[in-house]
């Protein structure tokens, strides 16, 4: 018994500890910390590097077909 009051006491705790949190989390707003004014200089650079691995990639070989003697050696 005493242990299910132990684990429920626990639980009530978490959980309030998170709404209070969450509820912060609204007031305060969705603020990132720094600048904003910043140019991405990631996207253009993943973009040339998926283009050249486009252009140097090698066709796909042809899927050997199965026949019945390799699935079922004799």
């Amino acid at each position: 018994m005493t242990a299910i009051l132990f684990a429920l006491t626990v639980v009530a705790l978490v959980v309030y500890g998170l709404e209070r949190n969450h509820q912060r989390q609204i007031r305060l707003g969705s603020r990132l910390a720094g600048s904003t004014d910043v140019d991405d200089r990631d996207l253009p650079r993943v973009q040339r590097e998926l283009h050249a691995t486009a252009v140097h990639s090698t066709p796909p070989r042809a899927v050997p077909r199965l026949t019945i003697s390799s699935v079922h050696p004799v």
